[in-house]
Formats: C-alpha cells, sequence, structure tokens
C-alpha cells in the first residue's frame, strides 16, 4: 500500500493509491481521508472520506458501512453527524448510528463496535479509553454489476474538552459482507497523530508512551484508577531500583489537599512482569487520601520515588504529573 500525505493549510489528506477492498459482490477503493492536523478542543471539526465501489454482481438491500475510533471523553455517538454525497443520489444523503440489536451477518454474535475491535483493535495507539462508533447509509441501495460508485462521507464532530493527542481510525465494510473476517473484504485506515489544545487539564498521550500513565483516562471521584509507572520507555534512575513507590496529593473543590506518600506498603507499586521495568497502583482515591464528605478532588499531582525518598522520577519540565478529575 503506498499512501501520501498531502498539506494543505492545517488539513491533511491522505491518498491511497493502491488499497482495494473487496466486499460481498464488490470492490471498495478507500481513495482519500481528510482531516486536521490540530484542533481546539470543544470546537466542531469534519473528518472526510473518499470511497469507490465497484460491484462484481447485482446485489440488494445494501448499506454502507463507516466506522470511526475515537477517545472516548467525545461520546461520538451523541456528538457526530454523518452526511455523504454520492453518484448515484441528487443532494446530500444522511447516515445514522446502527442500533445495536443490529449484528453484522458474520460478525459471530458480536456488536459492529465489538467485531470492529476485536478484528482491528485500537491501531498503533497506546491507551485502550476510545471506543470505535458505527454508522450505515440511512438509504438501502440495490446495485448492479459494471457500476462504477463513488461517495464522500463527512463526519462532524464537537470534540471533547480534554487536551490530547490521538491517531483516529476509519472503517469500511458493507451490510452484504458484515465482518466476515477477511482482511480483504473490510479496510481500516488510521491518520496520523492529531492534536487537540486549548481545552481542560493536562495532555493525554494516546500516540506515544510516556513514563507515566492512568487510567481510565477520565474519572469521577467514585471511579477506580490504575497509574503505571512505565520505566522502559526511557532512562531513569529508578530503573536500578528493585521497589517503586506512588507519592501523591490530592487537590479538592474547596482549596484542601491531602497527601499519601509514605514509601510503604500502602504506596507500593506491584511490578507487572518479572521482565522490564513497569509497575502499577490501583486504588479508589476518595478512600485512599481519605477525602471528607462535602469535598470533590479536582486533580492528582503525583510522581514516583524509590524506598527511601532518595530518587523521585516527575514529568520532563521538573513539575508533578498531573491527572484531573472530569466534573459531575
Amino acid at each position: 500500500m503506498k499512501v501520501k500525505f498531502i498539506k494543505k493549510g492545517m488539513l491533511l489528506k491522505v491518498m491511497v493509491f493502491t488499497t482495494l477492498v473487496v466486499l460481498a459482490g464488490a470492490c471498495i477503493f478507500l481513495d482519500e481521508l481528510e482531516y486536521p492536523e490540530t484542533a481546539t478542543a470543544g470546537e466542531t471539526v469534519t473528518f472526510s472520506m473518499t470511497v469507490r465501489i465497484e460491484p462484481a454482481e447485482d446485489a440488494g438491500n445494501e448499506r454502507l458501512v463507516v466506522g470511526y475510533l475515537v477517545p472516548k471523553s467525545w461520546d461520538a455517538a451523541n456528538n457526530t453527524t454523518v452526511t455523504y454525497t454520492s453518484n448515484l443520489d441528487e443532494g446530500v444523503k444522511t447516515a445514522s448510528l446502527i442500533p445495536e440489536g443490529n449484528l453484522p451477518k458474520s460478525g459471530n454474535g458480536l456488536t459492529w463496535q465489538e467485531g470492529i475491535k476485536e478484528q482491528f483493535g485500537f491501531g498503533s495507539n497506546v491507551l485502550n479509553d476510545m471506543e470505535w462508533v458505527v454508522f450505515w447509509t440511512d438509504k438501502v441501495y440495490n446495485v448492479s454489476n459494471g457500476e462504477k460508485i463513488t461517495a464522500k462521507f463527512d463526519l462532524e464532530t464537537k470534540l471533547g474538552m480534554g487536551n490530547l493527542r490521538v491517531k483516529l481510525g476509519f472503517f469500511i465494510n458493507n451490510t452484504g459482507d458484515g465482518l466476515s473476517g477477511d482482511t480483504e473484504r473490510a479496510k481500516v485506515l488510521f491518520t496520523d497523530c492529531i492534536e487537540v489544545t486549548g481545552g481542560e487539564g493536562a495532555m493525554t498521550d494516546f500516540c506515544e508512551l510516556h513514563l507515566n500513565s492512568a487510567q481510565p483516562v477520565t474519572a469521577t471521584k467514585d471511579d477506580i484508577l490504575t497509574f503505571k509507572f512505565q520505566g522502559d520507555v526511557a532512562e531513569n534512575p529508578l530503573n536500578d531500583v528493585s521497589e517503586v513507590f506512588f507519592c501523591a496529593t490530592a487537590y479538592t473543590d474547596n482549596g484542601n489537599s491531602y497527601t499519601v506518600c509514605d514509601l510503604g506498603s500502602s504506596s507500593k507499586m506491584m511490578k507487572e512482569s518479572d521482565f522490564g521495568n513497569t509497575y502499577s497502583f490501583t486504588f479508589w482515591p476518595g478512600g485512599y487520601f481519605n477525602i471528607p464528605a462535602g469535598e470533590s478532588m479536582t486533580r492528582i499531582e503525583y510522581s514516583f520515588k524509590n524506598r527511601d525518598g532518595s530518587i523521585e522520577v516527575v514529568d520532563n519540565d521538573a513539575s508533578f504529573f498531573q491527572y484531573f478529575f472530569k466534573c459531575e
């Protein structure tokens, strides 16, 4: 597959010249993907896919299926409008979310979202706080052998309020194939890393691994959190120690702060494997920091230390790592 990237102002076009997808009774070409390299949190952005369909036989009652991989925080199912134009229709037509109970014909009982995730995952994104959102054309088509069909889909999405870097995914299939599992019959293409800024909280990076990570990416005070120290990502002094501890301070909406940094059993991180230097720490923040009733946490500042506290790993700019809670 040869992929050519063309910048046009702030818009990136991905021209795919040799990508061929053979669907049930048809060939689909993903000719172009257009998306912005940067965006502002909370704004409405349009992502576009241009496709060609060449039926190899007559077929009826067909819908084209478009999947869209996005961060969960965007709530894209409720914040995305999909429209398209084609040489089969006059004017702009619409596509809608596939009802959850309408399963792909070859999906082994999975929903479209589950089936796409099982087959294609989240691409090269390093955080799993993402979801596939899947649409199909509202109009049902009958197509004839030898037809030359062209269509352009516009996915207009209101972005979430978080700052992040992410690689979005785009999927094409049709109801006649219905996730058969043959990779020649479905196509997924991922963008380069798109950066969303001007929003709330620290930058969440789906594109690259860092020494720290937190799951889920956004949470309330009642959620269970897992923080990780990923020491193999870069050289750091904690790679020479046998124990790593989580040192953290929680800040609340009334200006109070609560610190747990005892460097003992309550803050010791679990090494995930005998090999490598990845440690994790899972806890319920409200109980861990002993937050009084009536106060809500707004953020956590944290670092990683050795047992005697003589070594501390913080962010690249010498500040503490930060985790922000979403508003309830």
